[in-house]
């Protein structure tokens, strides 16, 4: 999703700088290198790089970037894996022609997007949502070019809000987009005060223009105090994780359960190098989860039994022995499944 992001920005810069080809192949990267699906979002910025541009010169580097980068990934597939295959169409395959139940892993509303983004955005997403009725009103010279750009805000916003499944960063193709929908709507509002007959501006012409520093610096102060509030209310389990540098004491070989907080494991990275083995315990999600990696089986081009093409938990996923766990990661959630964590008979809680 990052990666796709980084992408987009890049492609649509140069696209506005008139360099169609290099944003056609940057385009080609984006989708194949970083998410397959985002090609929604490339793709008005790809059809008219292709019309404004010189089509043979833009189609061919388009076309050139896609196979070199299809071979490469092919080769780095069958590295991995052991045998000629395609992640790419694979993931294609898996999702569109029917795989993964991914709702397993939670569904919302057509509105979620729309509340998400707001949360992440506040007025700057409002702003870019009026971009089409108040940037192309404004009749800005950058306008058409502009609507160009940010249209795949609308295009991805539709696409996303259908699938029952929907994650935060599924968004993040488009959140360049959305700010410079908002900063062009923002810089549009003198024009509704001008008037092309008169030699001066007048004075709401002038406030508008006094306006947009003040509205621009609210957006701002708010965006930052989301910030802070995402690292105060919740960070605990970075900081949790963190402190598991301090309790060397268990020795090596040392298993660390994680119960119901699963989902906010933050990585590997985080568990200190004493610590042997990351097991999930039962508590009620029916859902695949990760499994230690096993070299035993034939490193990166096994197919290990326990996984599934349907995101169905595996019973082997979870450890049966509580007994074994050294360390537990566990939040209190008063839910039907007991927090093990309370037994201080057997528990001491750092």
């Amino acid at each position: 999703s990052s990666f796709s992001m980084y992408a987009v920005t890049l492609s649509s810069a140069l696209f506005l700088l008139e360099k169609y080809a290099c944003a056609v192949s940057v385009a080609a990267a984006g989708v194949i290198l970083g998410w397959p699906f985002s090609i929604l979002v490339f793709l008005p910025v790809t059809v008219y790089s292709l019309l404004r541009g010189h089509f043979k010169r833009v189609f061919l580097s388009g076309l050139l970037t896609s196979l070199c980068l299809l071979v490469l990934s092919v080769v780095a597939d069958y590295y991995s894996y052991g045998r000629w295959t395609s992640s790419v169409f694979n993931l294609l395959k898996y999702n569109v022609l029917g795989g993964g139940e991914s709702h397993l892993y939670g569904t919302e509303g057509a509105s979620f997007y729309f509340r998400n983004a707001f949360n992440n955005f506040n007025f700057a997403f409002v702003l870019a949502l009026l971009f089409v009725g108040v940037a192309l009103s404004a009749r800005k010279k950058y306008a058409p070019d502009l609507l160009i750009v940010v249209s795949p805000v609308y295009i991805w916003l539709a696409f996303m809000s259908l699938q029952a499944h929907k994650e935060e960063r599924f968004l993040y193709p488009i959140y360049p987009l959305i700010c410079v929908a908002a900063a062009s709507v923002i810089d549009s509002f003198p024009y509704f005060f001008h008037d092309k007959y008169a030699n001066e501006q007048s004075i709401f012409e002038k406030i508008a223009k006094g306006l947009r520093p003040l509205i621009l610096g609210f957006i701002l102060c708010t965006s930052h105090s989301r910030t802070f509030s995402m690292l105060n209310g919740y960070g605990a389990p970075l900081q949790i994780y963190q402190h598991l540098e301090y309790h060397e004491d268990t020795g090596p070989g040392t298993i660390l359960c994680v119960g119901s907080e699963w989902h906010r494991y933050p990585s590997s990275f985080f568990v200190p190098s004493y610590i042997s083995e990351v097991r999930w315990i039962d508590d009620g999600f029916r859902g695949l989860l990760p499994f230690p990696f096993n070299e035993t089986l034939g490193g990166t081009t096994a197919a290990p039994s326990y996984f599934n093409t349907k995101n169905k938990a595996s019973d082997k996923q979870y450890l049966k022995d509580i007994g074994a766990c050294n360390l537990l990661m566990e939040l209190d959630l008063r839910r039907p499944y007991p927090s093990r964590g309370n037994d201080l008979s057997t528990w001491e809680t750092l």
